[in-house]
């Protein structure tokens, strides 16, 4: 727990938060905007109680950065670095002193490490993103990168949707068959999809790859596991969301656990279209 998070928890425990009236007062007085509530008024004018309460902003402000710039330091290996851009490293000190959750001083604190190492790895407009997000949209995001995979032999992280299938029927021609892969079960209902794409990590479009050859393999890769696909129709394909760029950078510093139990549901829903092996 951080300094401030520990102020915080201090001030809020002197007493009981049984209602609201309590929750405001305790939070009021934690930011310097308690006078007009506290029967005894103190004679500070508007201007000291101004003075204060950024006094006590810049001081978590200051805890918040300090923290930052420690977990940077305790993460690194000595590895060898180049001076950081000063533009960029100015306005990401900026940022950075308003991130206060533990998780994403952490999060931050791996963006400054991979910029000492790797100049421009991170661009500004990732951060502008970054620096709107809750920790529990980072967590959202972070369960989506576990079910993430990445098609034939781009980079690029997707989520897969569908398999598209075309079946002949001699009265009604051909008939597209879709076997949709259903992500509920894993805590991300599309209502999760929608506030990722609306943050501008996920693209909005939902996009179809080429047809897959079934007389060739095709590739996938999931966690940490390549698999080749072997078609048992012609002309199936595959629907996906995909990552966007901000969305890939963002992704490529967070850490997650691999979902075991997705990855056996993905494979057993592709086994039904494909032949699948490791390797």
């Amino acid at each position: 727990m951080t300094s401030t998070q520990q102020t915080l928890k201090n001030t809020l425990e002197k007493r009981p938060l049984t209602n609201s009236k309590s929750r405001t007062h305790s939070l009021a007085q934690y930011f310097g905007y308690d006078y007009l509530i506290n029967s005894n008024h103190n004679n500070l004018s508007p201007a000291e109680r101004y003075l204060h309460s950024q006094q006590l902003q810049y001081q978590r402000e200051q805890q918040n950065i300090e923290k930052i710039f420690k977990l940077t330091y305790d993460e690194c290996k000595n590895e060898a670095t180049t001076d950081p851009d000063q533009d960029w490293l100015v306005r990401f000190i900026k940022m950075a002193k308003q991130v206060y959750s533990p998780l994403m001083q952490i999060l931050w604190a791996r963006i400054l490490k991979k910029e000492l190492i790797l100049p421009g790895s991170t661009s500004l407009k990732t951060l502008t993103v970054l620096i709107t997000m809750t920790q529990k949209e980072t967590l959202l995001f972070q369960r989506v990168i576990s079910v993430c995979c990445q098609l034939g032999k781009k980079n690029n992280k997707v989520i897969i949707t569908s398999i598209k299938i075309p079946s002949r029927f001699i009265q009604l021609g051909t008939k597209i068959k879709h076997y949709p892969i259903v992500y509920d079960r894993y805590n991300l209902p599309y209502s999760s999809i929608i506030i990722l794409m609306d943050l501008g990590l996920i693209l909005k479009t939902e996009f179809e790859s080429s047809t897959i050859d079934h007389t060739m393999q095709f590739h996938l890769h999931l966690q940490n596991t390549h698999y080749s696909l072997n078609c048992h129709n012609k002309n199936t394909s595959l629907t996906y969301y995909r990552l966007s760029p901000i969305g890939q950078e963002i992704a490529s510093l967070i850490e997650y656990k691999n979902n075991s139990e997705f990855q056996a549901y993905l494979l057993e829903i592709l086994s039904q279209q494909f032949t699948v092996t490791t390797g």
